[in-house]
Formats: C-alpha cells, sequence, structure tokens
C-alpha cells in the first residue's frame, strides 16, 4: 500500500512540474506599422522610442528588444518598398490588455516619431548685429 501511495505521488509531482510552467506562460500581443522611412530610419525611430522609454534593452541588425520587469517588447523592422514595415511584438507576465495597449502605444509613438523627423526644420530668424 505504501508502495502505491508513494509511486502515485512521484506521479502527482511529475505532472505537477509540467503543468505548472504551462500555466505561467507570458501574454503575448503583436502588431505592424508600414513607416514612410527606410529600414534605418525604422531601427532609428525604435531606439530613440526605447531611449523615451529608459529600459534596458538589445540591438540587432534589423529588430531592438526591449526588457521590462514583467514583459518584455520586440520592434522588428522590414524593408517594404521605399517604406519599411515595423512589427512589434510584446509579453506580459499576466495580462493581454496590457500588452495589447502596449503595442498599440508603441505603433502611435513610432508612427508620430516618423511624422516628427519628416517635417523640415523651421526657419530661425537671423538678426543683424
Amino acid at each position: 500500500m505504501k508502495r502505491h501511495l508513494l509511486s502515485i505521488s512521484f506521479v502527482g509531482l511529475g505532472l505537477a512540474s509540467v503543468a505548472l510552467p504551462a500555466l505561467a506562460r507570458p501574454e503575448i500581443a503583436s502588431g505592424d506599422q508600414l513607416l514612410n522611412t527606410d529600414v534605418a530610419g525604422c531601427l532609428s525611430l525604435a531606439d530613440q522610442y526605447i531611449a523615451e522609454l529608459g529600459v534596458e534593452s538589445d540591438r540587432g541588425s534589423i529588430d531592438r528588444t526591449g526588457y521590462f520587469e514583467d514583459g518584455s517588447f520586440r520592434i522588428l523592422c522590414y524593408g517594404a518598398g521605399e517604406a519599411s514595415l515595423a512589427i512589434v511584438f510584446a509579453t506580459h507576465n499576466e495580462s493581454i490588455e496590457v500588452a495589447s495597449n502596449f503595442i498599440q502605444m508603441t505603433l502611435a509613438e513610432l508612427a508620430r516619431g516618423e511624422s516628427v523627423s519628416q517635417q523640415s526644420p523651421t526657419s530661425q530668424p537671423t538678426t543683424s548685429p
């Protein structure tokens, strides 16, 4: 009887060790945005955005990855003719809504940064000495 209970205990522990990590998977969201800039411009926008967030990051040849305590995100930049396509993935440890909202915010910031970088600099009035 003890041997039977012991084997059941080991099976239960084994199942728990397999099932618990499956329950702790992060929530993942994604989105994309066509940008009127080349891949280098897209990566530059991603760098500026990550700098504004002030988070740890990694740089790849076509991507940028940022890390938060409760999740992470990756911005991939692909050429699309004369434009580029920014694809953003975000994970959150507990909430798909947080990941989705972060995606929307990131895409909006990349598009906003793109429009700011395309504006021509305003002329400064010159004064004579």
